[in-house]
């Protein structure tokens, strides 16, 4: 008698009914939320129903066939981030925008990121999820940064995590359009992986499997980071998008070039030439020294102040900053070039204080978190050896930008931040520029009568974000013509500058009634990011599209120094930040080192340099120094000879009496 087993296949998809009203629920809600940030109906509708008809389903494979779904969940899991990142990195079509090459060169780091998640999660679902949420998370902060600084995240933002916590709250972190969709397919795809079959245990990959794979990554890293694969492929880091590389590649680039080697033809004997013939010239020229001096130095580096108005022909109700346009007498005005925009202010601070340049560093480093050292050679060590108090003052919270450290490196006497700043009065949460003059005035007021006073103030009003209420700030200052209620963000800043403004007049009438010889110079530290679409429109373009030139309109800050005592007047100077401590001190009748007599020598042939190019002696702007001419290639050579022995080689090699003054090695005046 034969007994019939009755074997019910399971359908490989089955409905649960229990879970209908719940995905109900959810599709409901999640096309609310969808409405309520204004995406178009239709989009919404596929939204909701992608979630709504995935929720009910099951899938009830097993074995083979669920090793496999997993395995490939696992392996498309990288292409869709990759695809996710990109698209909150601004290239929404990364198959156009990039090569196969650079397609390829982009996926290998995401594979490898996902098999080190895998290789200590020991499941593929889970380790599939886990990247997945590491990579969309990664590109949702690198969207944030473009926003908010208009640059993508560099290896040296790791270093500066603090400092971008300090003002992390004084933004609107609201997702765009873009970051919800790509959270939208994050969760779908999590989702996804939830219905999948789980591996009741970890199970971790077969050694003849991992060792291969091993080897094949330890080969790749080695090409990478140790040959010149990059530059045989024509793959250069990227300053400010990652268009023409990728997120993951553009950073990996730039940890690649992140250390800096030798200049070509470095040697003492080099160096040693290049101090000569400074010398030569300063004999020539006679001596720099003479005039009136001031007693009181104060040099002023303005959050985010510049001049858009005049920059960019805007069309505005009223001037946004009448007194300093309108500011002649005893008066030297200009336009200095800096090597950032939008944000890392202490490259400015770097690069004023030490006449260094961000051209011969790494793309998206920061030198005050690297490599400033005790003892390096300063402006506020040089005034200090002049008999200068030595002041450093910045409205904000000490931890930015590691500065406790580099000013107690830089000898400053005094260190001042927000928590010694009394009677202090804020706008959008920041302490206001007439406040903090205020301040700087109770410090002057403090001192001995005829002591030399050398301060460096950093001021923080300006900072951005500009979508924040209007917290303490009259709208004074918005847009009119052309551009009139589209852009909010730079009526905002353009109300801010004008704050500045009237304050910067405050400062100056009080100095002009002062009996003590005083010396002002302000200038700002960068450019705004008001909004990425108004740049590109008075630009005419993407940042990375734009010809030498018109890139440079992006770097422009105005300077300004004044004395309330006789000086020569000057207007329409230009130069870049690195140059300006040289010509602050030579208007001052102050002595120069050898390194800023040089500065002031190069400055002729390479009137400006700075992170994003150079420009000649005619006045046009080059990307890369191989186009400048011989001569002005060779002025360069020796600049960068003489700021790595200063920043990189060992000290007994280094020529500390040529970065100093005399005194300051021990010698006489």
């Amino acid at each position: 008698m034969r007994t019939q087993v009755n074997i019910k296949k399971r359908p490989p998809v089955e409905l649960r009914p229990d879970l209908l009203l719940p995905a109900a629920a959810l599709a409901i809600a999640l096309l609310a939320g969808l409405l309520l940030y204004g995406l178009p109906l239709g989009q919404a509708l596929c939204w909701a129903l992608a979630f709504g008809a995935l929720l009910p389903l099951r899938f009830s494979v097993n074995g083979r066939a669920g090793r496999g779904l997993s395995r490939l969940a696992f392996v498309l899991g990288p292409l869709l981030c990759f695809f996710l990142v990109e698209c909150m990195n601004y290239n929404y079509a990364p198959w156009k925008d990039f090569s196969l090459l650079q397609i390829g060169l982009n996926l290998v780091w995401y594979y490898m990121i996902a098999g080190a998640v895998y290789l200590l999660a020991g499941r593929l679902v889970l380790s599939a999820g886990i990247s997945a949420g590491l990579f969309v998370l990664i590109g949702l902060m690198n969207r944030y940064v473009i926003r908010f600084r208009g640059r993508t995240i560099f290896p040296g933002d790791l270093l500066t995590l603090r400092t971008a916590a300090n003002v992390a709250g004084n933004y609107d972190y609201w997702p765009d359009e873009v970051q919800l969709r790509c959270l939208l397919a994050l969760a779908l795809f999590c989702l996804l992986l939830w219905k999948l079959p789980r591996n009741p245990g970890r199970r971790l990959p077969r050694l003849q499997v991992v060792l291969p794979l091993a080897a094949a990554c330890a080969v790749y890293l080695c090409v990478f980071f140790r040959t010149g694969f990059l530059s045989w492929a024509g793959i250069e880091p990227s300053l400010w998008t990652t268009r023409g590389n990728g997120f993951l590649l553009n950073f990996s680039v730039c940890l690649r070039y992140s250390t800096v080697a030798e200049p070509e033809g470095y040697s003492q004997e080099a160096l040693e030439a290049v101090r000569a013939e400074t010398e030569g010239d300063a004999e020539a020229m006679g001596p720099a020294v003479g005039g009136q001096s001031p007693v009181n130095l104060i040099v002023i580096m303005n959050e985010s102040f510049s001049d858009l108005t005049e920059t960019f022909g805007l069309e505005t109700n009223e001037d946004p900053m009448p007194f300093l346009h309108g500011l002649t007498e005893n008066t030297v005005k200009g336009t200095a070039y800096s090597s950032v925009f939008g944000g890392t202010t202490a490259n400015s601070e770097f690069e004023f204080l030490t006449g260094n340049t961000m051209a011969f560093l790494p793309d998206g480093t920061v030198p005050f978190q690297m490599y400033v050292t005790p003892g390096m050679p300063n402006l506020g060590t040089q005034m200090k050896a002049l008999g200068y108090e030595t002041v450093f003052m910045h409205p904000y919270l000490s931890s930015g930008w590691n500065r406790t450290a580099v000013y107690r490196d830089f000898g400053f006497d005094r260190i001042l931040f927000q928590r010694d700043f009394t009677d202090a009065a804020f706008m959008r949460n920041y302490i206001t520029d007439r406040s903090n003059y205020e301040n700087l005035i109770r410090l002057y007021e403090e001192k001995e009568a005829g002591e030399p006073l050398f301060v460096f103030n950093v001021t923080m009003q300006n900072h951005s974000a500009y979508n924040v209420p209007w917290k303490g700030l009259d709208k004074t200052v918005w847009l009119t013509g052309a551009m009139e209620g589209r852009f909010h963000t730079v009526n905002q800043y353009l109300s801010l500058i004008r704050e500045s403004d009237s304050a910067f007049q405050y400062l100056v009438e009080y100095f002009s009634q002062v009996e003590e010889p005083t010396m002002i110079l302000m200038f700002g530290d960068h450019q705004p990011q008001v909004a990425t679409n108004f740049y590109t429109e008075v630009l005419g373009g993407a940042f990375d599209t734009l010809d030498a030139g018109t890139a440079q309109r992006r770097q422009k800050v105005p300077f300004v120094l004044w004395a309330n005592y006789d000086i020569p007047e000057e207007r329409g100077t230009e130069l870049s930040l690195n140059y300006l401590s040289s010509l602050l001190l030579e208007t001052a009748g102050l002595p120069r080192t050898g390194y800023q007599q040089f500065l002031s020598a190069l400055r002729e042939t390479v009137p400006a340099v700075n992170g994003v190019g150079y420009r000649d002696a005619d006045g046009a702007w080059y990307k890369r120094r191989s186009e400048l001419s011989e001569a002005a290639r060779a002025s360069l050579l020796q600049y960068e000879m003489l700021q790595y022995n200063l920043l990189f080689d060992d000290e007994e090699n280094r020529l500390a009496d040529f970065f100093t003054l005399p005194e300051q090695n021990g010698g006489s005046t």
